[in-house]
């Protein structure tokens, strides 16, 4: 190991796809923790299961709006949370216990900014 070389410091959170977003994430010349504009996107099979999802995004503090009706979804946004291995680990238990609450409920992942 040379002594310029550097490991990753980035713990797995036990999601393939949120360690590599976190990978290029870390890349970025803010890197890992700081507050980032973050997507995050449920889908319902109905109307009223979408509801359910706006309702309970909305008093968890998340903006939201309504996917196209014939998706009967979500799109769920901040600009104020740290994007770091903890808060995604958080943010997906959270968006994923929504999804469960609802008929079809699929959480169907995240996206963030990546200045």
């Amino acid at each position: 190991m040379g002594l310029f070389s550097r490991k990753s410091a980035i713990q797995p959170t036990g999601h393939p796809g949120d360690d590599q977003l976190l990978g290029l994430l870390s890349k970025t010349p803010s890197g890992l923790g700081v507050p980032r504009h973050w997507l995050h996107y449920v889908y319902a099979a109905d109307e009223a299961g979408a509801a359910h999802l706006e309702a309970r995004a909305s008093e968890a503090g998340w903006s939201v709006a309504r996917v196209v009706p014939e998706y009967h979804g979500i799109v769920a946004e901040r600009a104020d949370l740290a994007v770091d291995r903890d808060s995604v680990i958080e943010t997906r238990g959270f968006f994923e216990l929504i999804a469960s609450e609802v008929e079809g409920g699929e959480y169907d992942g995240w996206e963030a900014d990546a200045s």
